[in-house]
């Protein structure tokens, strides 16, 4: 759209850093839109009730190997109420403290035993020049800290594209597969393709560090 003449001048105009510049600034402006609520709430008390924080509490006392999504499902049938992992997350990290006496072993003992089989494997977002919303699978080994392989999707994240980029990345590996499978809690992991797909593997559910 621009003449050839005046291609230089304007080369010189828009650098690179004022494209990236406008580019994170038309990010930002389309998670506000995408994220903001459109109302706002009434005033009054914000946040879980005590009742429900105690009750909290106290499944992780006593399931200790529960993770937010499990609890948030079990709380939700049982006391009949809506429920979010991420209410849950926040809740047990500003009130509940384990046992000192009852910690399990470090992390280093742990990677020290599953030594070079255990994978990672976790997502990010990006955005593309256009806005368009690419979700990357990164997978790592925890042994060595090297990247076993990454896949691109673009568009909507569900479970069928989870299984894809995963065998997509399988497929990298020449035909190594890990002893045990490390994933948050993301709800894409409990679909039923993708269990299928694992059952091979002795998959643990381990929080993966950002």
């Amino acid at each position: 759209m621009i003449r050839p003449a005046r291609l230089v001048r304007s080369a010189i105009i828009l650098k690179p850093s004022t494209i990236m510049s406008f580019h994170r600034a038309l990010v930002r402006r389309k998670y506000r839109l995408l994220f903001t609520p459109k109302r706002r709430g009434k005033p009054g008390p914000k946040g879980p009730s005590p009742e429900l924080i105690a009750a909290i509490c106290e499944m992780r006392r006593r399931n200790p190997t529960f993770g937010y999504q499990r609890i948030a499902h079990q709380l939700s049938l049982v006391l009949d109420v809506k429920l979010d992992k991420d209410v849950v997350r926040r809740v047990l990290t500003k009130h509940y403290r384990p046992d000192p006496s009852n910690r399990g072993p470090s992390w280093l003992t742990f990677l020290g035993h599953a030594k070079d089989s255990l994978w990672s494997l976790d997502f990010f977002r990006c955005e593309s020049l256009v806005l368009k919303t690419h979700w990357v699978m990164v997978v790592m080994d925890q042994y060595t800290r090297r990247i076993v392989g990454f896949s691109v999707h673009a568009g909507t994240l569900d479970g069928p594209a989870t299984c894809r980029m995963f065998g997509r990345i399988l497929a990298q590996t020449g035909g190594a597969i890990p002893r045990a499978l490390s994933s948050d809690h993301d709800p894409l992991f409990e679909f039923h393709r993708w269990h299928a797909m694992a059952k091979p593997l002795p998959r643990t559910l381990l929080p993966i560090a950002a």
